[in-house]
């Protein structure tokens, strides 16, 4: 049944909201509202409930009917026999009108609009949005209005210029806001499965021991929580950007981890007290930007490829298109294997939670270290420096379980 079509109404005048006496800090009270014989309006859910009863008991008075869901033990539905006299009367409308949109069942009235037409478009045009997997927001949607008005030639005196509409709207028609996280939205999906079987077939003529995949990320280890509990609005502090490029490789099975990569910035960091880093013994690497390149990864593969040849393995090395990953090394014991481009957030087992994994054990850490200050009385809680993060990015990487790292490669969908 189409929506009911609203008459134009001039704008409203403002209104005096009268302050409310209760404050925020007063403590809470079991007292109930005073009880009134007033009844609420039923849903149309509830009616179509009542309706089904009525049906299946047809013998049944009105007048039983409705005391039978006053006491009804899963929940009282409050309402005269005069009520359901004339619901009945007007049944084919409210089951028509519980159909106008996904959330009429809820409602207790037929929402009405001004004009049905403009606004089955736009929704119309919002799951076409969501079907390109495209974000659409309120100034979005109340300029594509806009353009659907005058494209149907509605009436000025029609047209709807307030923005009150948009939450009315999004209510009907159960649209909610959403954070889009990832970059999973820009992956065709065909091309993914593709691949996915490609994958399979290289991986096949290795045992899962000797499926790896490498890749790095980014950790901004001296950061403090940007959220969190308080009893009030608390005042932002500055955020320390320190950026460190930390890499990790593991095998499909779990068994093997090798260690951490590191990338920093500073050649011999202040805080190793004139020791280096190798001689601390971490795989460490720097330069301006704190980021891989060419260089620093040809290095590493020459590193593992003479591991590998002592070892008498031969494994695949499963890493992304990343232009830092180019080299002209050609290693012997080592088949390196490059994903295709933008599809790493669909088929790459440390992009599928290992990564995640390390970073919300290396917070974990991190937290816990802030209340050791705050009991030994330090005014800066968060205060950390570079060894010290380094070590806890190691203990983080040695907390992933082996099974964590089996179902993320299963869950990559690339093992044969």
């Amino acid at each position: 049944m189409p929506a009911i079509a609203r008459k134009p109404r001039p704008k409203p005048a403002p209104y005096n909201r009268k302050p409310k006496n209760k404050s925020k800090n007063m403590p809470a009270t079991s007292m109930k509202p005073k009880q009134t014989k007033r009844h609420e309006n039923l849903t149309f859910h509830d009616w179509l409930t009542v309706f089904a009863y009525i049906d299946s008991h047809p013998d049944v008075s009105q007048g039983d009917i409705a005391e039978h869901f006053r006491t009804r033990a899963e929940g009282a539905l409050l309402f005269m026999q005069s009520t359901l006299s004339r619901k009945l009367k007007q049944r084919a409308e409210v089951e028509a009108h519980a159909h106008d949109n996904p959330n009429a069942l809820s409602a207790k009235r037929p929402r009405i609009v001004t004009r049905a037409d403009v606004e089955k478009s736009l929704i119309l045009w919002v799951r076409h949005m969501e079907e390109k997997g495209e974000t659409v927001n309120g100034p979005m949607l109340r300029e594509k209005r806009t353009r659907f008005e005058d494209e149907l030639q509605v009436p000025e005196e029609q047209r709807v210029r307030s923005e009150g509409w948009v939450a009315s709207f999004c209510k009907a028609y159960k649209i909610k806001e959403y954070r889009r996280h990832g970059e999973a939205g820009s992956v065709d999906l065909e091309a993914v499965k593709i691949e996915r079987l490609r994958v399979q077939k290289v991986l096949a003529k290795y045992r899962p021991k000797d499926r790896f995949n490498f890749d790095e990320t980014s950790l901004f280890a001296f950061a403090p929580p940007d959220r969190g509990l308080a009893t009030r609005q608390m005042s932002g502090k500055k955020k320390d950007k320190f950026r460190i490029t930390l890499a990790f490789a593991c095998n499909a099975d779990g068994t093997e981890k090798l260690p951490v990569f590191y990338i920093g910035k500073s050649k011999n960091p202040r805080c190793f007290r004139k020791v280096t880093p190798q001689a601390r013994g971490f795989y460490y690497r720097n330069n301006k930007k704190a980021w891989m390149t060419s260089e620093f990864f040809e290095e590493y593969i020459k590193m593992l490829d003479i591991m590998m040849r002592r070892q008498n393995r031969h494994i695949c090395l499963l890493v992304d298109n990343f232009s830092g990953h180019n080299t002209s090394y050609e290693p012997r014991n080592i088949d390196l294997e490059f994903f295709e481009p933008n599809l790493t957030s669909f088929v790459q087992p440390l992009d599928a939670g290992i990564i995640r994994c390390v970073k919300a054990h290396y917070r974990r850490s991190f937290c816990r270290r802030a209340i050791d200050l705050d009991e030994a009385g330090e005014r800066d809680i968060y205060k950390i420096n570079l060894l010290e993060a380094m070590l806890m990015a190691k203990d983080a990487w040695d907390s992933v379980e082996p099974s964590t790292i089996k179902h993320c490669w299963d869950h990559a969908g690339i093992q044969p």
